[in-house]
């Protein structure tokens, strides 16, 4: 008569979480929650443990660790683990081993060597990660989102990761802003990470992170992708034995030549974006990139006007036999902190935030961007 929070798999049982309990199938029986006999209890018997707490603990998810099995109610966690050998109905505990908020709406992720959960217990959410969890030792807690505290909206309700790619996203249904999440982890130590943001053209119903490509599903129901790591696919020039990446969204490849207009001064595209209308909100900067053109015309970018649903025009002449990426252009920005002088002392660093800084030159070394243009302020 209880209601099922959860179905998950552990140790070779099909596990429910209903109410405070935690219910398994028989080990390798996955359909089978009934006992042998009464009278003795077997290795394989289904298992039903309740958790003990002071506070209101109804379990709504878990993941499975190396040392058990890691569930969560609204503001505690537990373990379910074994002290022998065999997992058995003798053998089972359900352990308490710390007391954080958790948002029981966001299923708790694995970044390898750490667990990660959303908190929404104040006015913004935090994300917070938790490791060395065992069965005789308090587990530590460390909240990731501390330098970025106002970053994370309170009522987020997707999250997905990349382990291979050492990536987090955090989404909001009905929101076009995703919230990234970037680090890198060397054997026990986070040599480094931060913090990033992304604007999509139309606002998230869902997203997932399959292999080295970001799926999002937008409120007209469209699929669509983003490659984390760069592809082959990902439309690019050569000049000067140097490789350029095309940074559009939603592009596709033109290979119908367009209409050119001495008069006008005008090319002009017919049925060539029926697509517009679906992925866009109407308010981005539509271009037209020469990918493959002559030496002269290689690379060159045009605005585009749209005339209608499926047509639109571009200055100057884009005719003839060439092939052509058409889609969004959108900003990309970095903002630096201030740059203060630092001096190490043992293990803590000091920063003189008192005296003036003159800076003589800055060096940046920038990826594969094109042109870009800094801002001192």
């Amino acid at each position: 008569g209880s209601t099922i929070n959860k179905v998950l798999f552990f140790r070779n049982r099909l596990t429910l979480l209903s109410g405070t309990n935690v219910i398994t199938s028989k080990a390798g029986s996955l359909n089978d929650f009934w006992a042998e006999t009464a009278l003795t209890v077997s290795a394989i018997d289904p298992i039903d443990i309740t958790s003990s707490s002071s506070f209101p603990s109804d379990l709504y998810d878990g993941i499975e660790l190396a040392t058990g099995l890691l569930v969560f109610s609204s503001n505690q966690q537990f373990l379910l683990s074994s002290d022998a050998e065999v997992f058995n109905p003798d053998t089972a505990k359900l352990r308490p081993v710390s007391a954080y908020n958790y948002n029981i709406t966001i299923p708790p992720i694995s970044t390898g060597v750490a667990t990660g959960y959303i908190d929404n217990s104040g006015k913004y959410s935090r994300f917070n990660e938790m490791i060395r969890v065992g069965r005789e030792n308090e587990p530590m807690v460390s909240e990731t989102s501390k330098i970025v505290p106002t970053l994370l909206p309170k009522d987020i309700d997707l999250i997905t990761n990349s382990r291979e790619n050492s990536l987090i996203f955090f989404g909001k249904t009905g929101s076009n802003e995703v919230i990234g999440y970037k680090y890198f982890q060397n054997g026990d130590r986070r040599e480094q990470s931060a913090w990033f943001k992304w604007k999509l053209k139309n606002t998230l119903k869902y997203h997932f992170v399959i292999d080295d490509e970001y799926f999002f599903l937008d409120v007209n129901n469209f699929l669509q992708k983003i490659n984390i790591v760069q592809a082959d696919s990902d439309p690019s020039i050569d000049q000067d034995s140097i490789n350029y990446l095309i940074h559009l969204d939603n592009w596709v490849t033109l290979t119908n030549a367009g209409s050119y207009n001495a008069t006008t001064k005008l090319t002009t595209f017919a049925n060539a974006t029926d697509w517009i209308d679906d992925v866009t909100n109407g308010s981005s900067n539509l271009v037209l990139v020469d990918t493959d053109g002559t030496a002269t015309r290689i690379g060159r970018y045009a605005s585009c006007t749209v005339t209608n649903t499926d047509d639109f025009t571009v200055p100057g002449d884009w005719s003839g036999n060439i092939t052509l990426h058409l889609g969004y252009l959108y900003d990309y920005q970095v903002d630096f902190p201030r740059i203060y002088v630092n001096k190490s002392q043992g293990n803590t660093t000091q920063s003189d935030i008192n005296s003036y800084l003159t800076l003589h030159r800055l060096n940046f070394n920038f990826g594969k961007i094109g042109l870009y243009e800094t801002t001192l302020s």
